[in-house]
C-alpha cells in the first residue's frame, strides 16, 4: 500500500509547494489573503485524494498501455545464431552484456550476418510491422514448422532454448517477437487480444513460403505467448499441435497477481499494488488501450478448440504468475480426450522455467505431441 501513497504524495506536492511558496512571498510583503493557507490545505487534501485514486491508477495504465516493452538487458537480440556445426549458440543476457563491453571472444562476422538475415518482416492483421526469425531445421522437409512466441517484457531470445529442442525432434522454427518487443513496431499493449493478430500473421506468413504448403504447423506460446496463441486458435485451420508453457487462465486475474507481486526477498515487492488500485489500475489500462481486460479469457476460448487438436500445457510447481491450480483448472477446460492432452507440471520450477531446470524431460515431452500431431 505504501507505493500509492508515495506517488499521490509527490503529485500533491508538485502542486502543493509552489502554493505555497507564493503564500510566503505575501506574507513577506505583509500581504494576509483570507484563510489563504486553510484553503491551501484543504484544496491538497482533495487533490491528494484525487490522485490517490484517479491521477496514480490512470498513470500506471497509460505507462502500461503505452511503454510496455523488452526488458534493458535484451534489447540488443539480434536474432537466433548457429556454429559450424548448425547447433544454436548459446545466448542470454549475459553474453549480450558482455558483448556490448567488448569481454569474450569476439562473435564472427558471418555469424552475426547470418542471424540478421533470418529475420523476416510482416504486418500484423492491423497493420503493426513484426520481426519474425526464421530457424532452418536440420531436415528438409521439417517434420513440422513451429511458431514460438516469447513472454511479457522478453524478446524471441526467450524461446531459443525450446527452438534447439525442436530443431533436433526434425523442426524448423519461426521466432516471433509481439508487438512492442524486439524488433517489432509498436501499439497499445492489450495483453495478448490484439497481440493473437501477430500469431496469426505469422503463421499465414510461414505457410506462404516455398514448400510450406503441406508441412504440419505447430504453436508454442509461453506466459504472454500462450495468452496470444489461445487467442489466435479459432482462427487457424488444420494447426497440427499446441504447447503452452505457463498459461494465463484469464487476463484479469493474471493481471491481479502480477501487480500484487510479493514474493519474499525480491525489491519488486516494494511496487506491488493492493486494493482497490489494482482494479483501478487494470481499468485504467484497458480503458488507454481500447479494450476490457474482463473479456479476455484464454480458459473461455481453450474450451471450444477441436477435440481432436494435440495440446501439451507445461507449468512449474512454484510459479507465482501462472500458479499451478489456474493452470490445471485451464487444462480441465480443454475438451480434446486424454490421449490428445497431456499437463505436466515440474516441481520447484517457477515461471517459465521448466524448460531450463528439466530440458531433457522437456524434449521427451514435444517428441511425444509431436508423434501426435495432425497432418504428420
Amino acid at each position: 500500500m505504501t507505493f500509492p501513497l508515495l506517488a499521490a504524495a509527490l503529485f500533491t506536492l508538485a502542486t502543493l509547494l509552489p502554493a505555497a511558496l507564493v503564500g510566503l512571498v505575501l506574507r513577506l510583503l505583509r500581504r494576509r489573503p483570507r484563510a489563504f493557507w486553510s484553503r491551501l490545505l484543504w484544496l491538497h487534501a482533495g487533490l491528494y485524494a484525487l490522485h490517490l485514486f484517479v491521477v496514480f491508477p490512470a498513470v500506471l495504465g497509460y505507462i502500461g498501455s503505452r511503454w510496455i516493452g523488452t526488458r534493458p538487458d535484451e534489447v540488443a537480440y539480434a536474432g537466433p545464431r548457429l556454429d559450424a556445426a548448425g547447433a544454436l549458440w548459446p545466448q542470454d543476457a549475459g553474453t549480450l552484456r558482455r558483448e556490448r563491453a567488448g569481454e569474450g571472444p569476439p562473435v564472427p562476422t558471418a555469424v552475426t550476418a547470418a542471424a540478421a538475415a533470418r529475420a523476416h518482416r510482416v504486418d500484423s492483421g492491423d497493420g503493426v510491422p513484426l520481426r519474425l526469425f526464421r530457424l532452418e531445421g536440420r531436415q528438409e522437409p521439417p517434420l513440422a514448422s513451429v511458431v514460438l512466441v516469447h513472454g511479457l517484457f522478453r524478446s524471441a531470445m526467450e524461446v531459443e532454448p525450446v527452438a534447439a529442442l525442436l530443431r533436433d525432434l526434425g523442426c524448423e522454427c519461426w521466432l516471433l517477437e509481439l508487438r512492442n518487443h524486439g524488433g517489432s513496431g509498436r501499439a497499445p499493449f492489450t495483453g495478448g487480444l490484439r497481440e493473437s493478430d501477430d500469431v496469426v500473421a505469422a503463421v499465414r506468413h510461414l505457410r506462404a513460403q516455398p514448400g510450406r504448403a503441406a508441412v504440419p504447423v505447430v504453436l508454442f506460446g509461453v506466459s504472454l505467448g500462450s495468452v496470444a496463441v489461445v487467442l489466435a486458435l479459432p482462427r487457424l485451420d488444420d494447426l497440427a499441435g499446441v504447447v503452452l508453457d505457463s498459461p494465463i487462465d484469464d487476463l484479469a486475474l493474471g493481471a491481479h497477481r502480477m501487480l500484487g507481486f510479493d514474493r519474499a526477498g525480491d525489491g519488486r515487492r516494494r511496487f506491488r499494488l493492493d486494493e482497490p488500485w489494482r482494479s483501478l489500475t487494470i481499468a485504467a489500462l484497458g480503458w488507454w488501450s481500447g479494450f476490457r481486460v474482463e473479456d479476455v479469457s484464454p480458459s473461455e476460448v481453450a474450451a471450444t478448440l477441436p477435440h481432436d487438436l494435440p495440446v501439451l500445457v507445461v507449468a512449474g510447481a512454484a510459479d507465482d504468475r501462472a500458479p499451478p491450480d489456474s493452470v490445471e483448472a485451464f487444462y480441465s477446460r480443454l475438451p480434446m480426450p486424454a490421449e490428445r492432452r497431456e499437463l505436466w507440471i515440474e516441481p520447484g520450477a517457477g515461471h517459465g522455467d521448466v524448460w531450463r531446470q528439466a530440458p531433457a524431460a522437456y524434449r521427451e515431452r514435444l517428441q511425444r505431441l509431436l508423434a501426435r500431431r495432425r497432418g504428420g
